[in-house]
């Protein structure tokens, strides 16, 4: 009998990693990985067991794993912070480290834009809107402004005060030939009804990923969205949360991805990519004006918890910040997303499966039309896994390409051959 309880109690128990190293992944019955899922969630953009982290850590080790940040200062944080604003968003000089995963940097942004909307006199400013088919974590908040299936039992203990509007997915809406601009106008024009439908005196903040994430399949915005969005929330002073724990810290080819989007939120989430699962720790950033209201207000932070600003992972996320914050790295993460979305549409975009492929820098997603799905997603991934030792994220309605930041072209090369030749095979037998 195992004494864990089970996340899925009718499956099989996956197999033991036995060690990680760079892309692979050696498993308990010799099976050498290759990762193309940076750790299943994306969150290994560094890959595995990267030198200058673990000594970095080894370092922290050797001084203290954690002290508290409330009574006790850790310049690493001063030093994490700093590079993190080095290529934030214009306005944007603050950095909230406010735990360790990204729903909590969801449930802390959602409480400083409250804490703030009251500090500033505006106490009816309760509600928060986000967007149908969205994912923003597990705790309960974030939960609330989730929209996904599976969180409909908790619909009786999240909190109230939550409303949705449509998703803007211009990458399905507008396959068809539709306008795009009026699409992208409609798209706003749902936040500010939503808006004046609740009383625009009533409204905290509007939550949204910056790109949809991989409940939907890595679509970005259209051009000119989150601007027209920015405009609504200044309209009537409404806080902009942009969730970027999936597609920020380099994802995208930039450190933020709304800098391709050229606005500034007033809260950006940060999570699993800040530590890149060496250990964990989450942040949001935002401006000295919210700290001036609060202190001025409240006079502190109503939010807190025992690791936040954990130091062994300051450590890691310093090292791997730094790795990823430089000239050289992000020019490679946008030109290898482009080379693996242009050959996806050069070698499948006139295959009958064949939907669309979108995404940013190293988030890319193949979207297919035919029957049965979900088996087609399962059917690919067991098929990379068991005959070719390779490890990819398919399920629903997509395959989503989330490797590492160190994949080099002539290994991703050799992946989509692979992954091409396996939905060229599959489906040729697929029922119809």
């Amino acid at each position: 009998m195992r004494h864990q309880l089970n996340k899925f109690p009718h499956q099989p128990l996956p197999l033991e990693v036995v060690c990680g190293d760079g892309l692979y992944l050696e498993l308990e019955n010799g099976k050498r990985v290759l990762d193309v899922t940076s750790g299943t969630t994306s969150n290994a953009v560094l890959g595995f067991s990267h030198p200058k982290v673990l000594n970095a850590m080894r370092a922290q080790m050797d001084k203290f794993c954690h002290v508290d940040i409330n009574q006790w200062q850790n310049p690493m944080l001063e030093e994490l912070a700093e590079l993190l604003l080095s290529q934030a968003p214009r306005g944007l000089d603050k950095v909230y480290f406010c735990g360790n995963s990204g729903s909590e940097a969801i449930e802390a942004a959602m409480r400083l834009a409250h804490q703030t909307q009251y500090d500033r006199g505006e106490q009816k400013r309760q509600w928060f809107i986000a967007r149908e088919q969205s994912y923003h974590g597990a705790t309960l908040h974030a939960a609330s402004v989730t929209d996904f299936p599976l969180f409909e039992y908790l619909q009786g203990v999240t909190p109230d005060k939550i409303a949705h509007i449509p998703q803007h997915n211009s990458a399905d809406h507008c396959a068809g030939g539709e306008d795009i601009t009026a699409y992208t106008q409609q798209s706003i024009r749902y936040l500010e009804d939503k808006i004046l439908e609740l009383g625009s005196e009533n409204v905290c903040a509007f939550v949204g990923e910056t790109m949809l994430g991989s409940l939907v399949g890595d679509v970005p915005p259209a051009t000119g969205y989150w601007q027209g969005i920015r405009e609504v929330c200044d309209r009537y002073g409404v806080f902009l949360i942009l969730d970027e724990v999936y597609c920020g810290l380099g994802r995208s080819g930039q450190v933020y991805c709304c800098e391709l989007d050229g606005v500034t939120p007033d809260f950006v989430c940060v999570g699993k990519n800040l530590g890149a699962g060496y250990a964990p720790l989450s942040a949001v950033i935002t401006d000295v004006a919210k700290e001036t209201v609060i202190a001025n207000g409240s006079g502190r932070v109503m939010h807190g918890h025992t690791y936040q600003g954990y130091a062994l992972g300051a450590a890691a996320a310093l090292a791997v910040q730094q790795e990823v914050h430089t000239t050289e790295m992000l020019d490679h993460i946008a030109a290898l997303g482009k080379h693996i979305a242009a050959s996806l549409q050069s070698e499948l975009g006139d295959h009958p499966f064949f939907r669309n492929v979108r995404g940013r820098g190293l988030l890319q997603s193949i979207s297919y039309d035919c029957p049965k799905q979900a088996e087609f997603s399962v059917s690919l991934q067991r098929q990379m896994f068991e005959n070719h030792d390779i490890l990819i994220n398919a399920k629903w309605h997509r395959t989503s390409l989330t490797p590492a930041y160190i994949f080099d072209q002539d290994i991703m090369d050799r992946v989509l051959d692979i992954y091409i030749e396996t939905f060229k095979s599959t489906a040729q037998g697929w029922p119809s």
